[in-house]
């Protein structure tokens, strides 16, 4: 383990384009659109960040927090400009005069370097961290910087962490681990058997013996910074994002488990939502049990290896893996009912909630016998649900 990622894993414990920047919010939250030639790019921000200025030729942006002291510069860089993404983050971190380690590893099947690093911004002493990561298609390099008063960096740790963890360079991105956590826990060739009974079969697997580990890292540290929205009135917003990074770094991570799971039960389904229920039935039979760590919300890895679960983390469980099976799923949580539970579109009758244009079933996940499109009658005011739109 290199100094890097130590520094990256001790803090979660210290801590309780041509490129067009669109500094409005889309649908989902601030998950912010970079729109390249060939497609679109994204960052799913935490929330808060405002554009502070933009370079006159587009590719250059500078970001504020307005919840910490934080600041972000993003750049994008013609094909061509560097050989490497190191040699990018060398350079730009060179001209700061910035005190730097510089590690390289690959993401979405590219080179990429992250840093941590320490300079003097005007006459601020300041400590952060930078990324660079080649764009698909040859279509350039992003660079981005991100840094607080080194006085505030344990403080800031999470926040900052999070904030380049949001960069998505490809459709694929938003459904697999973010680039600091991958750089955290490579992708081990190391993989651990899974066995699951589900409608009287049972169904073996395999993960990746890091996968547990690194999703509640992330948990973790998301919940780190789910905190500091506690009094903000964007904490609806926050609450999601949380959700959505969950969602994006336990997907992959069960991509093998929903396969599998798949292709031993759809034979004897009549059709999705036949299978959807199966899965439904499994979740209400699992162990309840609240997570004792300060996110109390269980790892989905934890739970396929047979950990307890609560609602939250089931009708994500339920979501990840429908989705992964070409099934339009998403989740509700209410604050006021202090629970969540599944959506999921569907042609059979139940009731259901609108999101996005789309009705979506509930799927209660802790109470045993109930079918998709039941729900509590005391929770029947969707004025009271938050949808989680994933992607």
């Amino acid at each position: 383990m290199t100094r890097l990622q130590k520094l990256i894993l001790q803090n979660i414990v210290l801590s309780l384009l041509a490129v067009f920047f669109i500094a409005t919010q889309t649908a989902h939250a601030s998950v912010t659109s970079i729109k390249s030639k060939n497609g679109t790019l994204a960052i799913d921000l935490p929330e808060g960040f405002y554009l502070v200025s933009s370079s006159k030729d587009g590719k250059s942006y500078q970001l504020q927090s307005s919840l910490l002291p934080v600041t972000a510069v993003i750049k994008v860089y013609d094909n061509g400009t560097y050989n490497t993404a190191e040699k990018a983050l060398e350079d730009n971190l060179s001209r700061m005069n910035a005190e730097k380690e510089i590690d390289t590893f690959s993401w979405r099947n590219q080179d990429c370097a992250l840093s941590s690093f320490a300079s003097y911004i005007g006459q601020t002493a300041a400590a952060g961290y930078a990324v660079a990561a080649p764009l698909p298609d040859e279509e350039g390099l992003i660079v981005m910087l991100v840094w607080t008063e080194q006085t505030q960096f344990d403080a800031c740790n999470d926040f900052m962490l999070s904030f380049i963890d949001g960069l998505c360079i490809d459709f694929g991105s938003f459904y697999e681990a973010g680039l600091v956590t991958t750089y955290a826990y490579p992708n081990a060739q190391t993989y651990i058997p899974v066995t699951m009974t589900i409608d009287g079969k049972q169904i073996q697997s395999y993960m990746r013996e890091s996968d547990k580990e690194a999703n509640e890292y992330l948990i973790a540290r998301e919940y780190n910074v789910l905190k500091l929205y506690a009094r903000s009135p964007l904490w609806k917003e926050a609450w999601t994002r949380y959700y959505r990074m969950v969602f994006r770094d336990s997907f992959k991570r069960l991509n093998r488990v929903s396969f599998d799971i798949f292709n031993e039960l759809s034979p004897d389904c009549t059709d999705d939502t036949d299978l959807a229920q199966k899965l439904l039935t499994w979740t209400q039979g699992m162990n309840y049990e609240r997570e004792k760590n300060t996110s109390d919300f269980a790892s989905l890895p934890s739970i396929i290896l047979g950990g307890g679960s609560d609602c939250d983390s089931r009708s994500m469980l339920l979501s990840v893996l429908l989705t992964s099976m070409n099934m339009d799923s998403i989740i509700f949580v209410s604050s006021e009912f202090s629970h969540a539970v599944a959506g999921l579109v569907s042609t059979h009758p139940g009731h259901s909630f609108t999101a996005n244009g789309k009705e979506y079933l509930m799927g209660e996940t802790t109470a045993s016998g109930i079918t998709w499109g039941m729900i509590a009658q005391e929770q029947d005011d969707q004025s009271k649900w938050i949808p989680v739109l994933f992607y």
